[in-house]
């Protein structure tokens, strides 16, 4: 039997930046490879709300634990510069 009160929590790492990301690809490909029409733009809301509720979770859990490290302040950019480049090119279609 396991005891789950010792086990320590952890900091957020790449990893905890890593779901937003992969929510942006469907937004991104789409960008890339259709038309924008009104169904394509939905989709791509959508993958943009998920993309920033996930980065919320991520921040909620750099809150609670902290940030590991260098590379994790990295990726944390990295989302979040990619994720505002999606949301501009929503607004402006």
């Amino acid at each position: 039997m396991t005891d789950t009160k010792s086990a320590r929590p952890r900091a957020a790492g790449e990893s905890t930046w890593a779901l937003p990301l992969l929510a942006l690809v469907p937004a991104a490909a789409i960008r890339q490879f259709t038309d924008h029409s009104t169904p394509w733009l939905v989709i791509s809301w959508v993958c943009c709300a998920l993309s920033a509720v996930l980065l919320a979770v991520g921040w909620s859990t750099v809150i609670r634990h902290g940030m590991r490290g260098p590379l994790s302040w990295a990726a944390c950019i990295l989302a979040h510069a990619v994720f505002a480049v999606q949301l501009i090119w929503l607004i402006r279609s």
